[in-house]
């Protein structure tokens, strides 16, 4: 009898065990992924369903309109953009809006094959009293420089601290070194705003960050978005303003 008979036959039953055990293990981690996935997502809603009945806020489940309303990451970016769970109301008597942003993207391996990814933000803004050009405050962190974020030119302050963790870019330099001043660029050092962009466009002050939230935390980002508003030099608002109301009067 040949004695390697007997380990051929057993290779024979063990391999296609193995590939059975592997097979269920892999439909095992994909089906814990998308009950996973499920539940956040109802414990997400359900969060969100409390707040705004707790704080009367107004809610939209999407609105389409709000996927181009702002210039610049995380905005025209990727196909099948959305904008969910759109939250409006009010804090400490000013209004606000927030919603939950996403898009897709495509890569393509050697093989062919094709992966999408949803990449998702919280965006959240308010009203500013005045016009102003695209100024966009950002963390040096790890997310944004992935999203692209931090390429171009920055603008320095004379704080060593806020160079080395905020990046500045902005239409108008000018407008942008009026806004830093040493309160503002203080403010900018708090842990609230910590990971979190600022962006000043048009008559809104804009804020976003990564992972869309189930809202526990909007009047923390509402009320960080109203202490920068608030620390803008009046001038500043005033400069603005009068530039809009000659352009009005050349027309």
């Amino acid at each position: 009898m040949d004695p390697n008979s007997g380990l051929s036959s057993g290779l024979f039953y063990i391999f296609p065990t193995i590939f059975i055990v592997f097979f269920v293990v892999v439909v095992a981690v994909m089906i814990g992924a998308v009950v996973f996935g499920v539940r956040a997502s109802r414990r997400r809603r359900e969060s969100i369903a409390a707040i705004v009945t707790v704080n009367g806020l107004s809610y939209v489940g999407e609105d389409h309109s709000l996927v181009d309303s702002f210039v610049g990451d995380p905005f025209g970016k990727g196909q099948n953009r959305r904008a969910r769970d759109v939250v409006a109301g009010n804090h400490a008597g000013d209004p606000f809006q927030s919603f939950a942003y996403s898009y897709e993207t495509e890569t393509r391996d050697a093989n062919g094959n094709t992966t999408k990814t949803t990449h998702s933000f919280q965006v959240t803004w308010i009203p500013v009293p005045a016009p102003f050009p695209h100024v966009r405050i950002t963390p040096d962190s790890a997310w944004l420089r992935a999203l692209g974020s931090l390429a171009g030119h920055d603008l320095n302050t004379e704080s060593a601290q806020f160079n080395a963790r905020w990046r500045v870019r902005a239409n108008d330099e000018r407008v942008a070194h009026a806004i830093l001043t040493g309160p503002m660029i203080g403010r900018f050092m708090h842990a609230d705003v910590r990971d979190r962009a600022a962006i000043f466009q048009g008559e809104r002050l804009m804020s976003f960050a990564p992972q869309a939230s189930d809202l526990t935390e909007p009047n923390t980002v509402v009320g960080m978005l109203q202490d920068v508003a608030a620390l803008v030099p009046p001038f500043l608002i005033d400069d603005l303003r009068g530039r809009v109301a000659g352009q009005i009067a050349a027309a």
